[in-house]
């Protein structure tokens, strides 16, 4: 049986993530903007409240279960003044486990 390698995401790598993420923010809106945040996360009410308590900003909310319930997808929708803003948000959810950003 081969030794899989894994693959580590290098913090260079977010970086260029996030500086890409910010060129096409630019592109495609004016600011200021509503813009859709849509995170993927276990159905823990636990991790969902962490979530939840990290989105601080006035903002409309929407929960909707997976077919088996397992995974819960959490949209945020918000009045955004700049690309930082919104990449400023995605950096404070980075550490939760579990968590996937769409």
């Amino acid at each position: 049986m081969k030794e899989e390698k894994k693959q580590n995401i290098n913090p260079q790598s977010k970086e260029e993530f996030y500086k890409r993420l910010e060129e096409e923010l630019n592109k495609n809106h004016e600011w200021p903007t509503k813009y859709m945040y849509k995170f993927i996360i276990p159905n823990d009410e636990q991790k969902i409240e962490e979530v939840k308590n990290r989105f601080e900003k006035p903002h409309e909310f929407r929960k909707n279960y997976s077919r088996n319930a397992k995974y819960v997808s959490l949209t945020f929708i918000a009045e955004e003044n700049s690309p930082e803003d919104i990449i400023n948000q995605y950096k404070k959810m980075e550490d939760i486990e579990g968590l996937i950003t769409i």
